[in-house]
């Protein structure tokens, strides 16, 4: 991705109309700062915001308009997964604490879930008591629009990265506004963020609040290449709000300090390599500290009023929160990439992989190009003189934590869900990378009239294949796997696909619906008795209330019901009256064990 930020074309001179500005690399347009006019008091400083928006910024608000309907019109579709009847608990435990003013303490020991922020789960909570719905129909809705919340701030980042920090244009109109349409579709259209927005309490929330800093700091970053006066109280006071709210749902989002210290430290280092002396260079350290030390004091307000269990201890509870996360104790092995790996000892090429075959094609080209511009700018303008602040926080960010990962023998498992908070900042880069396609090659070959439509037209088919790939494997979106590894049956034998046994919930439902079918209506109040191998809550949310689990799993069993994770114990002989498949790949079975009919 690029970092650089080309020359001005022009300075900025009175009664003259302001330069074109150039290209930068990735479509990050630069140029000059036009001169100013005086404005009467009262006069209208510019049209309308209908008139302001281009074709592309309509385009963007169309498809989120299509998104969220989808999301209102999909979102009971999906099944429930492990983990969440714990944030169903936690998060009611944590509305409980705030209701009693602290009086009431369950939340500070149930399971290990105390050592996260509660935030994401208390809003739940309370649209869970607010909400007409059923409890995990409600979770479902929230985090499906929490999704779109990412999507928002990705397309913001674009934009902002792809218009000139002095002018806040583009090289024409529209050009900020088509970047952010490309990485906002970039991110909509991975099918891991769309299926994991709709189920998954930690890792997609996390993931939209870490967006959200980014953008933030994107915007700090510009102001202190441009502005004398660096970053405005309002936006250092969002950056401190977004990254509080990060670490109101996990810890570990201290991590995201990096990316805004290295960034800060890049600004002075242009300092001191542009001339400036250690007084000088002292000084503007001081500034910065000035101007920005609110956001430290506001994002740790804002962790502590999010987390029950941190208001017991504010200083010393946070410390050992990390402390256990550093040696979280999960150690077992997995298939990955075909191969056996282990939690506590994942190879170097974990992430690279895993990201590598999760992401669409199209984005990993996307990728690519923006890789080759900022190589490209970089030879011909090398740091300090041409790096772009804003370039420097998007880089760290996707770069940071993955280098940290490996560096700490980090524990990972379920593919990459642990590290969806990458999909933003990836997305981001993509989106500029194709826009920065579809920018210069029209530039380079002008007489090619059909490049740019051919282009354009392109994207939009590549957008419409991929929406189809998603309809398909509805509501198993996260089972999808880009063509590298021949799709969900290519990685059905080297891969895990449905780790968090959501296909259990349609397995309940279709089994129901089978027996009612047979049976009639009287099979609902039959005693039947259910053996499950997987999540229970993911099974008997969905059973009629006469329909028992077996005590221990062990004695007489009527229907077995599991997924296809690993290897159940004492798999029972029998007929499989109910599958879920994709593409041949099954992921979860119902088997019939009752005496045949004499």
């Amino acid at each position: 991705m690029s970092l650089l930020r080309s020359p001005d074309a022009s300075a900025a001179r009175p009664h003259t109309a302001p330069s074109a500005p150039s290209l930068g690399p990735g479509g990050i347009a630069t140029g000059a700062i036009g001169a100013g006019r005086m404005v009467p008091a009262g006069a209208r400083l510019g049209p309308p915001l209908w008139r302001r928006l281009s074709p592309w910024d309509v385009a963007f608000w169309l498809v989120m308009a299509v998104a969220v309907a989808a999301v209102s019109c999909t979102f009971p579709d999906f099944g429930i997964t492990f983990d969440e009847p714990l944030h169903v608990e936690y998060g009611q435990r944590a509305l409980e604490w705030y209701a009693s003013l602290g009086k009431d303490r369950a939340v500070l020991e149930f399971q290990n879930l105390y050592l996260y922020g509660a935030l994401f789960d208390t809003v739940e909570a309370l649209f869970e008591n607010l909400l007409p719905l059923d409890v995990y129909a409600t979770r479902r809705l929230i985090g499906g629009l929490t999704g779109l919340l990412g999507v928002l701030a990705v397309r913001r980042i674009a934009k902002d990265m792809a218009e000139s920090p002095e002018t806040g244009q583009g090289t024409a109109r529209g050009t900020g506004a088509r970047a952010g349409l490309i990485a906002g579709l970039c991110l909509l259209l991975i099918p891991d963020w769309w299926g994991h927005s709709f189920a998954n309490p930690k890792d997609v929330p996390f993931a939209v609040a870490a967006a959200w800093t980014l953008s933030w700091l994107v915007r700090v970053g510009r102001s202190l290449d441009t502005d004398a006066k660096g970053p405005s109280l309002g936006s250092v006071a969002m950056l401190g709000l977004c990254f509080g709210m990060a670490l109101g749902i996990r810890v570990g989002g201290v991590l995201l300090a990096g990316p805004i210290m290295l960034t800060l430290l890049a600004h002075l280092a242009k300092r001191v390599l542009a001339g400036d002396g250690a007084r000088q260079t002292g000084a503007e350290a001081w500034r910065l500290v000035r101007r920005l030390w609110i956001a430290v004091p506001i994002a740790y307000a804002v962790m502590i009023a999010a987390w029950p269990w941190a208001q017991v201890n504010p200083l010393r509870h946070p410390m050992e929160a990390l402390a256990e996360f550093s040696k979280f104790p999960m150690d077992f092995t997995f298939t990955f990439a075909g191969a056996q790996v282990r939690t506590t000892n994942l190879p170097w090429w974990y992430l690279p992989v895993g990201f590598g075959v999760k992401l669409p094609e199209v984005e990993l080209l996307g990728l690519a190009a923006i890789a080759a511009f900022g190589a490209r700018a970089t030879l011909r303008r090398p740091f300090p003189a041409g790096v772009r602040l804003d370039g420097v926080a998007l880089t760290t960010a996707v770069l940071l934590p993955p280098a940290a990962v490996v560096a700490t023998d980090a524990v990972l498992y379920d593919g990459i869900r642990h590290m969806l908070f990458l999909m933003p900042p990836l997305a981001t880069a993509a989106g500029l990378g194709l826009n920065g396609l579809v920018t210069r090659l029209p530039l380079r070959w002008p007489r090619n009239f059909w490049l740019n439509p051919f282009m354009a037209a392109l994207l939009v088919a590549c957008a419409a294949v991929q929406v189809g790939f998603m309809a398909h494997l509805h509501p198993y979106e996260t089972i999808w796997f880009n063509r590298f590894v021949g799709g969900v049956r290519g990685a059905g034998p080297k891969f895990e696909l449905d780790y968090w046994g959501s296909s259990l919930s349609e397995a309940a439902k279709r089994l129901t619906d089978t027996m009612v079918k047979l049976e009639g209506p009287q099979a609902l109040t039959q005693p039947y008795r259910i053996r499950v191998c997987g999540p229970p809550t993911s099974v008997f949310h969905y059973l009629p209330p006469a329909w028992k689990p077996t005590r221990r799993n062990t004695g007489p069993v009527d229907f077995y019901l599991a997924f296809t994770r690993w290897a159940c114990k004492e798999i029972p002989a029998g007929q499989d009256i109910v599958r879920i498949e994709r593409d041949g790949e099954v992921l979860a079975y119902v088997r019939d064990l009752r005496e045949p009919p004499q």
